[in-house]
């Protein structure tokens, strides 16, 4: 008996589809948190153009607390050299109209050390990246509205239109608002130092005056570094004469050291929003 060939059985026709079955298609990204979002906007690192805008503004604040706080208490919270000689006359008394002074400069210069030693501390965490920046000059404004609250409030005195030697007596509390300012002062210069701006200090002027005038390229049409220079000088004058007039208003020193929060709180704001750094070509 012959068995009969086995019938093929035809495959059902099958319809087409788009769907690529490849082992190697993509997934879809998951979708970014608005926690995660916001770590990763902070984390980048800023891009240094322009950069020195806010740093330039840093010599503005130092002018105004500067000036009012010499203005008030004969002692500098910025500008460490002057309190450094003011350290040496205690050694012998002077001067006269001010025997306490060297506790002020002392601790100003303790308190802009520990500053520096603080903020020079976030280079651990990336220091030029938005968050870093953004939260450090947020502090430092924070130490100022603190010291503007203290002045204001009435917890330490404040000179009342011109200064004479029959209302320079030394009160203890005047230490609380210039250890607050001479710490966020710390924060601006180890910033300026951080961002590679070495020729903007933003709290002295003497090593800035020397660079300026001994640059080659001081004539030069284009020249970066003197303009930095030049501003940086200007900035200081501007926000010292501004707030020597401010104290001898009816406003008050306070209205200074307000004014320099809220210029350090913007510049906070600015860091935040900073336009980031583009990634170098290979």
């Amino acid at each position: 008996m012959v068995k009969n060939p086995p019938v093929e059985r035809q495959s059902e026709p099958t319809l087409p589809t788009t769907e690529d079955r490849s082992p190697n298609r993509s997934l879809p990204k998951p979708r970014q948190t608005a926690w995660q979002s916001a770590r990763s906007h902070l984390g980048n690192e800023i891009s240094l153009s322009h950069a020195d805008i806010p740093i330039i503004a840093c010599c503005l604040v130092s002018g105004l607390c500067d000036s009012s706080a010499y203005n008030a208490w004969s002692c500098f919270v910025s500008m460490q050299t002057g309190n450094t000689i003011f350290l040496a006359l205690g050694a012998s008394g002077q001067p006269t109209s001010h025997p306490d002074g060297w506790l002020k400069s002392l601790l100003s210069i303790a308190c802009f050390l520990c500053g520096c030693f603080c903020f020079a501390s976030t280079r651990l965490i990336n220091p030029k990246a938005r968050g870093t920046l953004a939260t450090s000059f947020l502090l430092q404004s924070i130490c100022i509205i603190v010291a503007a609250a203290l002045v204001q409030a009435h917890v330490v005195p404040e000179p009342k239109g011109l200064v004479t030697e029959n209302n320079l007596g030394f009160d203890p509390n005047e230490l609380l608002p210039l250890g607050f300012l001479a710490f966020q002062s710390g924060g601006q210069i180890v910033t300026s130092r951080l961002l590679g701006f070495n020729e903007v200090p933003t709290t002295v002027l003497t090593s800035v005056y020397c660079d300026l005038v001994s640059d080659p390229k001081i004539l030069a049409l284009e020249n970066v570094k003197r303009n930095r220079r030049a501003a940086a000088v200007l900035a200081i004058l501007i926000g010292g004469i501004a707030g020597g007039w401010i104290s001898r208003s009816l406003a008050g020193m306070s209205v200074s050291l307000w004014v320099a929060a809220a210029i350090k709180f913007g510049i906070a704001v600015s860091w935040s929003l900073w336009k980031p750094r583009t990634a170098s070509p290979l």
